[in-house]
């Protein structure tokens, strides 16, 4: 008989033909794996010699931790998107635990010890982060990007179709009679503002209406008084835009603030269309006319989907992209 404290999990999942990480589900978390995967798994213990530990055979009554990873609590976008992932959670008897921080490679090993410390069942993801590191992520836990997602990656994700959104938000402003249109944009080093970009500049072209390179505005982070003093500057052009299209509500809450300091009246003078359709957008003066994503929906969606992905780890987890809606509002009519 082998010697089972020098059996891993890897050879574990060999024998089970199986992934180690639903080895370690089925070691620690029992109460969300299917039964026939358990003794599946078990199985492949037996054969290799190890003694199935005593809490292996009873389920654990402890509630199951997620954890979902956002880069700013501070953005005011993630409130509807937790708020779903929570509300999916507790439906099944999840604790779900919220950690603000980067990802990337000088952070990873501190959230792979945050996972390993909390014994979380799975992830969700809505920060970017690179294929390599999501790669990493995967071999401890289940994975579940969420609107923010790697697009070489062939890991599972809920959102939105960005470039399309966009697309039809900067059509809108052209179907109005708009030819003079300025982007306020956030990092590119993010999907949604690469893709929201993509958009725009579709729209454009399709329409053979040119902009000039310095009114498509990338901020290094989605900030109202950044977005203030970039606007402001391309109002006191020798040539000014009539129209704006924002990648976020809070910039074009800057944009229409700008527009008031320099005595552009909007909409008449200058027509704003933002993203995100947070509660800023129908509190604002004047209300903004906004692409509205399905927060909640896309936090709810992509909780259900890894606690799915977690019970049933052998069945193919699908991608999803959630409809947008353009909603007309005072900032533009």
């Amino acid at each position: 008989m082998a010697d089972s404290s020098k059996i891993t999990v890897l050879q574990i999942a060999e024998e089970a033909g199986v992934s180690p990480a639903t080895v370690s589900r089925v070691l620690n978390h029992r109460d969300i794996v299917k039964e026939g995967t358990i003794r599946q798994v078990e199985n492949a213990m037996n054969i290799l010699g190890m003694t199935l530990p005593k809490y292996s055979i009873t389920p654990s009554k402890e509630q199951s931790v997620i954890i979902l990873n956002v880069p700013n609590i501070n953005n005011v976008f993630y409130t509807e998107v937790i708020r779903g992932a929570t509300a999916s959670a507790t439906a099944h008897g999840c604790h779900l635990l919220i950690s603000q921080s980067p990802l990337d490679y000088g952070s990873v090993s501190n959230f792979c010890s945050l996972i390993r410390r909390v014994n979380a069942a799975g992830v969700i993801l809505l920060n970017q982060v690179a294929t390599e590191l999501l790669s990493q992520l995967n071999t401890i836990v289940p994975i579940m990007q969420c609107c923010e997602y790697n697009q070489d990656s062939d890991l599972p994700y809920v959102s939105i179709d960005d470039c399309l959104a966009a697309q039809n938000a900067v059509e809108y402003l052209i179907s109005s009679g708009k030819n003079k249109i300025a982007f306020i944009n956030g990092p590119l080093s993010y999907k949604y503002a690469r893709e929201r970009r993509r958009g725009f500049l579709n729209a454009l072209e399709r329409a053979e209406i040119s902009t000039p390179s310095n009114w498509i505005v990338q901020l290094p982070e989605v900030n109202y008084e950044m977005a203030y003093a970039a606007t402001c500057q391309l109002l006191t052009g020798d040539v000014v835009p009539n129209a704006f299209f924002a990648a976020s509500d809070t910039l074009a809450a800057a944009v229409i603030r700008a527009a008031k300091r320099y005595k552009y009246h909007v909409p008449k003078d200058i027509v704003v269309v933002g993203f995100d359709n947070i509660d800023l957008s129908s509190m604002f003066t004047p209300t903004i006319t906004t692409v509205s994503q399905p927060k909640f929906q896309e936090g709810f969606t992509a909780c259900e989907m890894l606690l799915e992905k977690i019970t049933n780890p052998l069945t193919a987890t699908r991608s999803i992209l959630l409809d947008t809606e353009l909603v007309i509002r005072e900032s533009s009519n």
